[in-house]
């Protein structure tokens, strides 16, 4: 049974235009892993739907914006932004580092060791990179009539912003969906 007491209140939604492209100083106040269908496994399916899905496991990264630079007229300190379908593995192509290594460089402000080559690195390392600060670049991307956010680079900081408070850190957290929850619904947005 319910508290008497409690008022049920309306609440708008909110929406937030993409930031202008520009260099943000963020701090990372989250990591998330999940297991999503590979490319090739969806590709391989769209022929043939009697296959089966191959799983991988990839990162979530939730990045919250440290600077108070405003942006129609409101302050952009605790916008999140985000860097989802991040690969579990480091990987060096012919276009460079991949995602996971340009985040825990630019976060950790060094080169990945050798030794973390070597023996790879654990959830206990990436956990201690949250709370940790780097700056990205960001360029906005349309698609049909909706404009998003990417993050097209990252960078070590030149000096740490002052760090989110705890009540800054609660207002902009984004608790992850449950898979069961999140089906036939869109993206959450900020």
């Amino acid at each position: 049974m319910l508290d008497e007491t409690i008022v049920v209140e309306k609440k708008e939604s909110t929406t937030f235009a993409p930031l202008p492209n520009d260099m943000y100083q963020v701090e990372l106040l989250d990591i998330t892993s999940k297991e999503h269908e590979t490319f090739d496994s969806k590709k391989a399916r769209a022929n043939d739907a009697s296959l089966t899905p191959i799983m991988e496991t990839v990162f979530d990264f939730q990045f919250t914006v440290l600077e108070t630079t405003e942006v129609d007229g409101k302050s952009i300190r605790g916008r999140n932004i985000f860097e989802n379908f991040v690969p579990s593995y480091l990987y060096i192509g012919k276009n460079g580092k991949n995602t996971l290594y340009q985040i825990v460089e630019a976060l950790q402000g060094q080169t990945i060791s050798p030794e973390q080559e070597a023996m790879g690195i654990t959830g206990k390392e990436l956990n201690m990179l949250i709370g940790k600060q780097c700056r990205v670049i960001t360029v906005q991307k349309t698609k049909g009539d909706k404009t998003y956010m990417n993050i097209d680079n990252y960078l070590t900081i030149k000096a740490p912003l002052t760090p989110l408070t705890d009540e800054e850190k609660k207002e902009a957290f984004i608790k992850p969906k449950v898979e069961e929850e999140a089906q036939g619904e869109g993206q959450a947005t900020e």
